[in-house]
């Protein structure tokens, strides 16, 4: 029997960031929604729409100021614990050097513009929890 793995990219909601030298797995898949919302303090939706909204006001640049910066965080943190790795986001604000935070979120968001989650299927969520 053929192994899934040999017929697709069985890692098309994977990647990788590095920080401070080490590679880091990154996933974006239903599991980092309840991340997300543990980090941003909102719903999923919430997040959703104000990231989107910081990305057409700044007209897809990246800038660093106070809400960018934790909207940049909650991702990073949300992807990084779907991944596998366990941390707080304490540990990821500070393990990333503000001049490093860039390139790191636009891997990040890279993983994330890939994929579209309909509402229904965040509502589906809500009933998860986190593993």
């Amino acid at each position: 029997m053929a192994k899934l793995s040999d017929l697709v990219n069985v890692d098309i909601n994977r990647n990788a960031i590095t920080i401070q030298g080490k590679s880091i797995p990154v996933v974006f898949t239903f599991r980092s929604f309840p991340y997300v919302e543990e980090a941003y303090g909102e719903e999923y939706e919430v997040f959703e729409q104000e990231i989107n909204e910081m990305l057409i006001n700044n007209g897809g640049r990246i800038s660093l100021g106070k809400k960018e910066t934790k909207l940049m965080h909650c991702l990073i943190y949300a992807m990084v614990r779907a991944g596998g790795t366990e941390c707080t986001m304490q540990e990821i604000e500070g393990s990333i050097p503000l001049s490093d935070l860039p390139g790191i979120f636009q891997v990040a968001l890279d993983l994330f513009s890939n994929q579209n989650f309909q509402k229904s299927d965040m509502d589906m969520l809500k009933t998860e929890k986190k593993n």
